[in-house]
């Protein structure tokens, strides 16, 4: 019978991460397999909001960023890209869904795209996701029929301060600033309002 994976508080996970030869799937995929975070370390990075899922930084230095981000129950992120950089995401609470988007067509001059679904997969306290290079436009949900919260944990390397953000209605994208909602357990300027834990 295969053993289990040892839970690990969010310190020893990210002196973990730290101490890996290289931010690359050969060593992060076994990583994240072998070391599942103990859901309740995540309390100093827990931020609900009523209005969105929040960006809360863990821990950034020049090779990768670690982001808990919150869901309420129903939300969801906008269809968007990680500007060609790697990027992982584990569940330590909650379930997630993947959908990834293939871009049939785009025309960087009128801002105009057109996507089709492809891949949709579900990222759970067992199985961790890679997100696909081949395929990175992707849009990650809570289910509303789930009826519980999530927090996931996204590892990017390199770190990246925008992103593409696709809109299937109106065959457009465009750039959109990243900001955190927290940054090590502190919240943000202006972002102490109708925030939960």
């Amino acid at each position: 019978m295969e053993e289990a994976a040892r839970l690990v508080g969010i310190d020893e996970f990210v002196k973990g991460l730290a101490g890996l030869p290289g931010i690359a799937p050969a060593t992060v995929n076994p990583y994240l397999a072998a070391q599942p975070v103990r859901p309740e370390t995540l309390q100093p990075y827990t931020f609900f909001s009523a209005a969105s899922y929040t960006r809360n930084l863990i821990f950034k230095n020049d090779l990768f960023e670690l982001i808990a981000i919150c869901w309420e129950i129903g939300q969801a992120s906008r269809i968007h890209n990680h500007r060609e950089q790697q990027c992982w995401m584990a569940v330590p609470i909650g379930k997630l869904k993947n959908q990834n988007y293939r871009v049939v067509e785009r025309d960087p001059a009128k801002k105009t795209c057109r996507l089709t679904a492809s891949h949709a997969c579900f990222i759970t306290p067992t199985q961790h996701l890679e997100v696909d290079q081949g395929e990175p436009v992707h849009q990650v949900l809570n289910l509303a029929e789930w009826k519980e919260r999530a927090v996931s944990l996204h590892l990017y390397s390199r770190p990246f301060s925008t992103c593409e953000v696709y809109s299937l209605e109106k065959g457009t994208y465009c750039d959109v600033p990243l900001y955190y909602t927290s940054e090590y357990g502190k919240l943000s300027a202006g972002e102490a309002a109708a925030l939960s834990r």
